[in-house]
């Protein structure tokens, strides 16, 4: 009978389990899910009362953390109500179309099976399932950077103009929550050029460029009004340089604890404005990598290792940490436990099986830049900032199409190793 079952038919069982596991989820351990798991729900709040977008209760605005989610849950609380059960299960829906996307770009880079597969490990993955369904920006986010790759296949394929511009409107909402996507343009780009042409893709980044300038330019002109100063996005960049980067964030990371829990930035100046206190931040941050060149390998290295390891970071919190609230506590319930074994044991053989379909990939000359594209810009913009699994986390899907590579491939030789044995005996 699973011989008969078409693709379709599969795509269809894999959304199902995707549904069915989270379901569950919300079903055992919905009560874990909280509205201040993050701090976009008081935006969220103040937006739907009036107080325009912000997080503090005096002012009229901010620039601080991006908009695209806060807004996202006005939508959700103003439809379904202040409730994250009714975020979560809007966050299912856009993990099923993440499911269905994946299956189609791996589908693209090599065959059916690598697409199904592909789809299987991101709605299988618990790390996500738990991720993605917690009120915070990693699910719409991979969302739309799975949008934007599709197209980028659609671009090569076709060389049409619109998928060019539709990616770049994707690219420019998904800015709106990550600001680093926009570093995998200039690679997709490259990917273009050496894949097709370079008339192609020179006309086809310009759209793409265009369009995301369009979608994220109402928000800077935002922020120039209300900064008086250009600010493109939002102003935490210069606290999370800072964060990355200091005298002790090394130790902290090395010792399983999360670089916003640092204590060693010094005090910042009274009466600094949004604008000025990311600046403060920000020359720290340049001035210790500047003063330091000799601590560099070992801070590097460190932020490499934490983003990519299986081990779920952080796992350990320091005894002087600097936290807002006790959620993080909750670190060392027995459930967080549980999951940090789970973690290991699946990410783990996913990792070197995708390091393996990397290498066999490369060698088979699959397209596979866009997927190396994604990957790179996570890795870039977090050994420049700082890392944990969450924030690796929009990068695991491209890994798991090499990952489903690689299983397919030694499926394959094992099968003819198999046939070739049996060839023999009964010969």
């Amino acid at each position: 009978m699973l011989k008969r079952l078409t693709p379709r038919h599969w795509l269809a069982l894999i959304l199902l389990v995707t549904l069915l596991g989270r379901v569950a989820f919300l079903v055992l351990f919905g009560d874990s899910l909280a509205l201040n798991a993050s701090g976009y729900d008081v935006y969220a709040v103040n937006v739907m009362d009036g107080h325009g977008y912000t997080r503090f209760d005096d002012r009229s605005g901010d620039s601080d953390l991006p908009p695209l989610y806060p807004y996202f849950l006005v939508a959700v609380y103003s439809t379904l109500g202040r409730d994250p059960i009714a975020v979560a299960a809007v966050q299912i829906v856009f993990d099923l179309i993440t499911v269905t996307l994946l299956y189609l770009i791996g589908r693209r880079v090599a065959g059916e099976a690598v697409g199904l597969l592909t789809g299987a490990f991101y709605g299988l993955y618990p790390y996500l399932l738990f991720q993605n369904l917690s009120v915070n920006d990693t699910g719409i986010f991979i969302l739309l950077l799975t949008v934007g790759i599709w197209l980028a296949y659609r671009v090569r394929d076709t060389e049409r103009w619109p998928y060019a511009v539709a990616l770049g409107i994707a690219f420019g909402v998904a800015a709106l929550t990550k600001t680093f996507v926009l570093l995998t343009l200039p690679m997709l780009a490259l990917w273009w050029w050496r894949s097709a042409n370079f008339r192609m893709a020179l006309r086809n980044a310009v759209l793409a460029g265009i369009a995301v300038v369009l979608v994220i330019a109402p928000w800077t002109v935002r922020n120039i009004r209300l900064q008086h100063a250009f600010v493109l996005i939002s102003t935490n960049d210069g606290s999370n340089l800072h964060q990355g980067n200091n005298p002790c964030v090394a130790d902290y990371l090395a010792r399983g604890w999360d670089a916003q829990w640092v204590n060693c930035l010094g005090e910042q100046p009274e009466g600094l404005s949004e604008v000025e206190a990311s600046m403060w931040h920000r020359d720290r941050a340049i001035d210790y990598l500047r003063d330091h060149p000799g601590d560099w390998p070992h801070l590097f290295f460190t932020k490499f290792w934490v983003l990519w390891t299986p081990v779920l970071m952080p796992y350990e919190i320091p005894p002087d940490a600097d936290m807002d609230d006790d959620a993080v506590l909750e670190y060392h319930t027995a459930s967080f436990e549980a999951a940090r074994v789970l973690h290991v044991l699946t990410f783990a053989p996913l990792l070197l099986l995708g390091l393996i379909g990397w290498v066999l990939a490369a060698r088979a000359h699959l397209p596979i830049g866009p997927l190396l594209a994604v990957m790179a810009a996570v890795t870039i913009a977090y050994l420049v900032f700082h890392p944990s699994t969450r924030y690796r986390a929009p990068a695991d899907p491209f890994l798991f199409v090499l990952s489903a590579y690689a299983v397919v491939r030694i499926w394959m030789q094992v099968s003819k190793r198999r046939i070739g044995i049996s060839s023999i005996i009964k010969g």
